[in-house]
């Protein structure tokens, strides 16, 4: 099974309970297929991209979709 159609199983499963989803994912995801799950949803989701470093290194990718997405940069304020 492809990361892809991983991702895409558990976001599926995620949006049966609500459109705001964050994912947290390796440093190494590819971010077109991130992209393409907001895509994939009816309408669109938002979707903001953070990158997470300790240390000054890459360690993991956080995706917000839905209204995560807007909100989340606002929480840190």
């Amino acid at each position: 099974m492809k990361i892809l159609e991983i991702m895409y199983s558990i976001f599926q499963a995620a949006q049966k309970i609500t459109p705001n989803i964050v994912m947290f994912l390796p440093r190494n995801v590819n971010l077109h297929q991130v992209e393409e799950l907001s895509w994939l949803s009816s309408p669109p989701l938002n979707l903001q991209i953070e990158e997470n470093y300790v240390e000054g290194r890459l360690k993991g990718i956080t995706a917000y979709f839905g209204d995560t997405a807007s909100t989340s940069t606002e929480l840190w304020k």
